[in-house]
């Protein structure tokens, strides 16, 4: 798992920086809003990912922990140790989903050439990140439960309307009935 760590090590420093220069996008937008609602709704977004940043500021030193300690041939993570971390990268999954959709709301709002062009490299970017991520939990978990199955995989088969090449409406689409429970968001906390 040691080059899983290298990826995600860097992928979540990279988010860090993406999230730092959105963050300072928004926030004189906050200052500046013309109304309430404006100030509320670019507010609640900047919260979130102020709250992401405070779980990166936990996660990288975990990451870097279990990488550094994994060549310590006297290293044997606790099963504790090791949940912690794989809860915290799945949650960051979902944050990085988040940011997916924070980015392309904003490009509702930015359509300035300097805000847009920015906002749409760090969207592309992060959309690529939470596609390479997903995936690498995918794995992961599959290697330590045999008969996983992403119990978020009906939302991207399903509804993927992060893919900006997906064609088929969302409505038209359906969600299966049935799917074995995993990790959520809720129950990782």
């Amino acid at each position: 798992m040691k080059k899983e760590l290298e990826i995600f090590y860097r992928l979540f420093t990279t988010t860090r920086e993406a999230i730092e220069k959105f963050m300072n996008m928004l926030d004189p937008v906050i200052q500046n809003a013309s109304d309430d609602h404006e100030r509320l709704y670019y507010h609640h977004i900047y919260e979130e990912e102020e709250q992401r940043l405070s779980r990166l500021e936990v996660l990288i030193p975990l990451i870097s922990k279990f990488e550094a300690e994994k060549d310590d041939k006297d290293f044997t993570p606790t099963n504790n140790e090791f949940n912690r971390l794989l809860q915290e990268l799945n949650l960051e999954k979902f944050g990085l989903h988040n940011f997916v959709e924070h980015l392309d709301l904003a490009l509702f709002r930015f359509t300035d050439e300097e805000r847009s062009t920015m906002l749409n490299q760090l969207r592309e970017v992060t959309y690529q990140d939470y596609q390479q991520v997903k995936e690498m939990l995918n794995e992961i978990n599959r290697r330590f439960d045999h008969d996983y199955i992403d119990p978020h995989a009906h939302h991207d088969e399903d509804h993927e309307h992060l893919d900006r090449s997906a064609s088929t409406p969302a409505a038209a689409q359906s969600i299966p009935s049935t799917y074995r429970k995993g990790f959520t968001v809720g129950s990782l906390i």
